[in-house]
């Protein structure tokens, strides 16, 4: 049961991440690195379906070969090591010497393949489907043993490859996801390593005499086989769903910015509806669908209304909040958008009330050069004080109206 679940999960991820690119395939078809991407994880997620119990079974009744899925699943991953590591060597070798290597990297496959083919079907595994166990159970067995030792050699060089050329590139690439990515796959592959190693130390040592390590090799090594292929999961296709995941928690902290900043949109656009160009949304449907517009109009209009509020800022509101500030701590970041805050709540007072705004300006406050997503974010802070900060209303109290104001 437990093959069963583990094997499904992983297929089901790599399967879905073999969707996602196969879309960006069919947009950019004659794309060799999406080619060799999409073959690596459609043949990396192949294993883990055939590798389920019940599927290994009904392959052989199928086929009318028992343990033939050993064959099948031996072979993609066979293909799939081949496909990354020549992926590697498009994204990390001068073009030069990408064909040549290639062409060594895919021929080492083919005759792998095709050994490991021939000394499976010279071999007798025909006594009983070993999904679970079968290097184990036929470690011993004429021809097989060859068959394991080819399929361990390979995976042992993909794996001090993979070692090799992940870490190297992860460390020039500039996409975050995928550097992620490639270093994660660099972890497994070191695990794979805890997997192949007893394996090829055993097979050889079955040559000569009674390896010790039997024990690691049908224990441990499967341990470190599983670590591996999570590894392997979540490395390959992070840069797939990773580009994804980042766009969404953008978007979502982009819509919580925009709830945030909505108090202090409202407070301005009260006042000055004139700033309002386009209504805002209707519903949270309307919303989700144009939050970059509506975000973008937000911010706008409440620099708009700043910029009409800008003649009531006042040198003395700075003052006291600067004041407020250094008696209850506050620095920085949150005692700069205190201060905005107290400007705006302060300058709506004298609007409101009909105060005429001095002759020369008195103040003026700190722009982010007209940086629209700097402006974004600081109107977050700003409307944070001015819905919740207590030091708001206490410095207001604090204020008194400006000499030769006008009163109703």
């Amino acid at each position: 049961m437990l093959f069963i679940v583990v094997y499904g999960a992983l297929s089901l991820i790599t399967w879905s991440a073999f969707a996602v690119k196969l879309k960006d395939l069919a947009r950019d078809w004659k794309n060799t690195e999406l080619q060799l991407l999409c073959l690596a994880i459609s043949t990396f997620a192949a294993p883990f379906f055939f590798a389920m119990p019940p599927v290994y079974v009904r392959i052989g009744a199928l086929l009318g070969r028992p343990n033939i899925a050993t064959l099948i699943i031996y072979t993609s991953v066979a293909i799939c090591l081949t496909s990354f590591l020549a992926l590697l060597v498009s994204w990390s070798s001068a073009q030069s010497k990408v064909r040549l290597r290639h062409r060594l990297i895919i021929g080492y496959a083919i005759v792998t393949i095709v050994a490991m083919a021939v000394f499976f079907f010279l071999g007798r595994v025909d006594d009983a489907e070993h999904p679970t166990d079968f290097d184990v159970h036929y470690s011993d067995v004429p021809y097989i043993s060859a068959f394991l030792l080819i399929y361990q050699c390979l995976f042992t060089v993909s794996m001090l490859s993979l070692i090799r050329m992940c870490w190297r590139y992860s460390a020039i690439v500039d996409k975050p996801w995928l550097r992620r990515g490639l270093r994660i796959v660099t972890a497994g592959a070191v695990a794979g390593l805890g997997y192949c190693l007893p394996k090829v130390i055993t097979l050889v040592w079955d040559m000569v005499g009674v390896s010790p390590l039997n024990t690691v090799n049908s224990v441990v090594a499967p341990m470190f086989a599983s670590a591996a292929a999570a590894l392997f999961a979540i490395g390959f296709t992070m840069p797939v769903w990773g580009v994804r995941l980042s766009a969404a928690t953008s978007w979502m902290a982009s819509y919580r910015a925009f709830r945030r900043r909505y108090p202090l949109w409202q407070a301005i656009t009260q006042t000055f509806p004139e700033v309002v160009l386009v209504p805002p949304p209707a519903s949270r449907l309307e919303l989700a669908r144009e939050l970059a517009f509506f975000q973008g109009r937000q911010v706008i209009e409440i620099l708009d209304g700043e910029m009409r509020l800008r003649p009531h800022f006042r040198a003395a509101t700075r003052d006291v909040t600067r004041a407020l500030c250094v008696e209850h701590h506050i620095t920085g970041a949150r005692a700069d958008a205190l201060e905005d805050a107290v400007q705006i709540a302060a300058a709506l007072r004298a609007h409101t009330a009909g105060q005429e705004a001095p002759q020369q300006t008195e103040y003026e406050s700190e722009s982010a050069d007209g940086d629209l997503g700097k402006e974004a974010v600081r109107m977050v802070h700003v409307a944070d004080a001015f819905r919740a900060s207590p030091l708001v209303p206490a410095a207001l109290a604090r204020l008194t109206p400006p000499a030769g104001a006008k009163r109703n």
